[in-house]
Order: C-alpha cells, then sequence, then structure tokens
C-alpha cells in the first residue's frame, strides 16, 4: 500500500512539472537596466565616479557661485552637492593642474610643471587605483595638451584608462587668419564619446573623466552660444578697447579689440558646456545605484583683472589660481564650505568616500571628509602655488591670505613679495605685507622651505616633440 502511494505521488509531481514548463514561458533575459540594478542591489557603495573639469574657468563663471552664465545643470550639481567657495589649482596651468589631479602630487612630486609637460609612467594615478578595484575607466579629453600622440604615443596622462579618447579641434583656415571666427562646439563630439562610454559600461561600475576645453580660448561657440550675452549689463561695463598686441597669447588681427565681445562669448562657452553637463546628468541619474560627482576647473582666466585680459599661466592671480568645485555624492551633505582646498585633494577624496586607502594619492593631498562637519578642519593650512617651478612666480596660499613672489627669469632673485587680505580684499588690490609682519614671516617661511627643499622631480618635457609644439602653438602658447 504504502508503495502505491509514493508511486502516485511522484507522478503527480511529475505531472505539475510537465504543466508548468508547458504553460509559462521562459523568463525574458534580463536588460542592460535590469542588469545594473541587479548589481547594484548586490555591490554596496557607489557604482560610479565621474569628474568633469571645465577647463579656462572662473569661479564667478558659475551661476551657483554667482557668476555670469547660465549653468542650470551644473546649478542643479551644486543644489545637490557641496560647493567649495575657497578652491584653487595651485599651478594655473592645464598639464600640471590635471596632474594634480589625477596623482595627488603638486607639480615638485609630479614633475609636471609646464602645460606641455608629461606624467612620468612611474606614477600612480587615480584610474590605476580605481582600475584595480574594480571600476572600468574611461577619459575624454578635447584639450590636445594631456591627449594622446596622433600615432597613439602617449605621453602619460591616459595611465590606468581602459579607455582613453580625444576631440581635438581640426586646423581650419579663413580669409582673413582669424581663429576667433571658426564656431566650434568640441563639447557636443567628446559628450558623444562619453555617453556612448556610459551605454557599454551601464552595468559595471566605471570611472568617467573628463575635459571640455571650449571655454578655452579663442572662445567661439556656435549660436545661440555667441550672443547669448552681449547685452550682458555686467559685461558691458567694464567694456574696453584693448590693443590687439597686448591681448593674451591669441592671434587677433581687429585694429582695436572689443573686450565685452569677446568677455561675452567666453561666459556663452560656458553655458554650452553645461548642456553637455545636462546631458551627463540626465543618462547617469537614469541608471541605479550611486553616483559621486566631481565638477571642477583647471584653472580660471584673467578678464581684465589688473589689466590682464585673455590669460591663464601669467601671473599667481586669483583669477586663474580660483576654481569652482562641487562635490555631490550619498553621505556628503548639501551646503557651503569655505575651507582651503585644491586640486591634489580631490584622488585621496573620492578614494575616501569610495572606502578605499587614500595614501597612494595623498602625497600633498587630504580626503576632504573633515569638511563635511566642520566648518574648517585646517585653519592653518599652507598651500604653495607656483608657475616655471617656482622660477617665475611663487608663493604660499592660506585661508585668510596669500603671498606671491615674482622673480627675474634670468637671475631667479626675487624682485618683490606681496602679501593680499583675501577676508577683506579678495581682488588683490593692497599689499598688506607691512601691516601683517607675523603672517607676513610665516608665509615667507613656508615658500622658502618648500621651493628650496631638495627632491624635486625632474619634469619629463615633451614641448619639443614637433606634435606637441604644434598643438601648444595651436592653443596659443609661444612657449
Amino acid at each position: 500500500m504504502s508503495r502505491t502511494v509514493a508511486a502516485a505521488l511522484l507522478l503527480w509531481a511529475l505531472a505539475l512539472g510537465c504543466e508548468k514548463s508547458e504553460s509559462d514561458p521562459a523568463p525574458p533575459s534580463a536588460s542592460p537596466t535590469e542588469k545594473s540594478a541587479a548589481a547594484a542591489k548586490s555591490d554596496d557603495g557607489f557604482r560610479r565616479v565621474v569628474v568633469v573639469h571645465l577647463d579656462t574657468t572662473r569661479v564667478d563663471g558659475i551661476g551657483c557661485f554667482g557668476g555670469i552664465a547660465k549653468t542650470p545643470n551644473i546649478d542643479e550639481l551644486c543644489r545637490r552637492g557641496r560647493r567649495y567657495t575657497n578652491a584653487i589649482a595651485p599651478t594655473p596651468l592645464t598639464s600640471p593642474s590635471i596632474a594634480s589631479f589625477m596623482t595627488g602630487r603638486l607639480t615638485h612630486r609630479s614633475g609636471v610643471y609646464s602645460v606641455g609637460g608629461a606624467l612620468r609612467d612611474e606614477l600612480v594615478t587615480l584610474a590605476e587605483v580605481l582600475g584595480r578595484n574594480g571600476f572600468v575607466t574611461g577619459g575624454f579629453t578635447s584639450n590636445m595638451v594631456v591627449a594622446n600622440r596622433s600615432d597613439g604615443l602617449s605621453w602619460g596622462f591616459d595611465q590606468g584608462f581602459q579607455t582613453y579618447r580625444a576631440a581635438l579641434d581640426e586646423p581650419k583656415a579663413t580669409a582673413s587668419g582669424q581663429p576667433h571666427s571658426i564656431a566650434r562646439d568640441n563639447a557636443a563630439v567628446l559628450t558623444r564619446e562619453a555617453l556612448a562610454f556610459v551605454d557599454e559600461h551601464a552595468d559595471e561600475k566605471f570611472f568617467l573623466w573628463l575635459l571640455y576645453i571650449d571655454p578655452h580660448a579663442p572662445y567661439a561657440p556656435p549660436a545661440p552660444y555667441d550672443t547669448m550675452y552681449a547685452e550682458e549689463p555686467r559685461v558691458l561695463a567694464d567694456r574696453r578697447d584693448l590693443d590687439p598686441e597686448t591681448v593674451g597669447r591669441q592671434a587677433y588681427v581687429e585694429p582695436v579689440v572689443d573686450s565685452a565681445y569677446y568677455v561675452s562669448r567666453y561666459y556663452g562657452e560656458i553655458s554650452l558646456v553645461d548642456r553637455s553637463v545636462g546631458e551627463l546628468l540626465e543618462r547617469i541619474d537614469a541608471l541605479p545605484g550611486e553616483t559621486l560627482w566631481v565638477v571642477t576647473a583647471d584653472h580660471g582666466e584673467s578678464l581684465g583683472d589688473y589689466d590682464d585680459w585673455f590669460e591663464h599661466g601669467a601671473t599667481v592671480r586669483h583669477s586663474c589660481v580660483n576654481v569652482p568645485l562641487i562635490l555631490v555624492a550619498d553621505g556628503v551633505p548639501p551646503g557651503e564650505s569655505a575651507a582651503l582646498v585644491a586640486n591634489v585633494d580631490l584622488a585621496p577624496t573620492i578614494l575616501d568616500l569610495l572606502g578605499l586607502s587614500a595614501e597612494p594619492l595623498a602625497a600633498d593631498g587630504r580626503s576632504l571628509r573633515p569638511t563635511f562637519e566642520r566648518p574648517d578642519p585646517w585653519p592653518d593650512r599652507l598651500i604653495p602655488i607656483n608657475l616655471g617651478r617656482g622660477r617665475r612666480w611663487r608663493g604660499v596660499r592660506s585661508r585668510d591670505f596669500v603671498l606671491q613672489t615674482e622673480l627675474d627669469l634670468r637671475s631667479a632673485r626675487e624682485k618683490s613679495s606681496s602679501l593680499y587680505d583675501l577676508r577683506n580684499d579678495p581682488e588683490e588690490t593692497k599689499d598688506v605685507a607691512a601691516a601683517n609682519p607675523a603672517e607676513f614671516r610665516r608665509h615667507k617661511r613656508y615658500e622658502r622651505k618648500w621651493f628650496r627643499g631638495t627632491g624635486a622631480l625632474p619634469p619629463r618635457d615633451v614641448r619639443t616633440d614637433y606634435e606637441m609644439s604644434e598643438r601648444l602653438r595651436a592653443l596659443g602658447y609661444a612657449e
């Protein structure tokens, strides 16, 4: 009797199984979004790190920093994240600044001192560390000085990136020879490449870095960005007729350069890049899991500050050294921080927020996590600033003051040193060294210790390479 019951139960179970297999269709294969959701659930922490560098972008170019340009997408990230109002690029040139971001090292430890310098292979980069920890890495640049050569030869900035692409200007000639009349939209091309990377790796952890060159001279955005700020009162209020022989590194063919014309186009370039940030934001926000966002600039630009027009890398004044910085991440409280921070802090901060050791990239930087809870965890912090390996301009930035020293290029002797009180004179117009002798001595001691110290890494200079020299010439650098 028991055998009969057992046999009946077995037949009943088999019948149920056959009935289910015939009536229920096979489950469909998971879509990329569903796979990404499953991955996000099974993998704690951030799924993505996105760092956006705007080339040549002043703090007052961003809307949420009180700037002139309309930047609704960057402003949205600003609303969601933490805005740093005292962030700097200690060497205000692209190659040194990006090297400092990638390695957490100031120029003396990165060996990249000037535009056109190359990054040494033996240095560890943020992309390498993230790649070793399971992130797919993609770098996208439209600034040719940190792109690879056309034959694929690396100048070091692609270290650790599995995908590294450039969207570069094509040489074009005009009847007048004036590059400013040629509309360009590198941002659109670069964004298209980056979004393809995002779509390809939507179900994986990825690190995406972008450098948009568009705000860099010659300030030639397409319509409607070319005239977007033509009637901006704040631009017109400072309008001047300039001698083209004394304006920046760019070649101007006009008898007189109208400052407002080019300044308005500069702000149009920033709004152009903001459009691309919006495209990235829309696509990446649609992915499941957390994203860590960083938005900043490699350096600023002079727009008449100290009568210096359309230039960067000529001095260590605030117009070029100060940069916008926005950090957006789960666990980063929205708000504002006035703590002194720099580009060397970004890699240690990213690794810290990911729960990874920041030690490989913390030679000169520090994680910004303490600034989430305290107004200024490092009130006595000092950061060296320089140009030309400290043999042209050098100085020291602190929270409240900045020391700036000009040197004679031939003798390397100091020509002058000035101290500015950033609390009461953010435009750096009045030397207060005599009125603040203790602060002057403190900054001066640090300056001499840093720049006269031994152990500076020699440069790997590729500016003599023919292709690099042509790229520098195309960007207006005479060096």
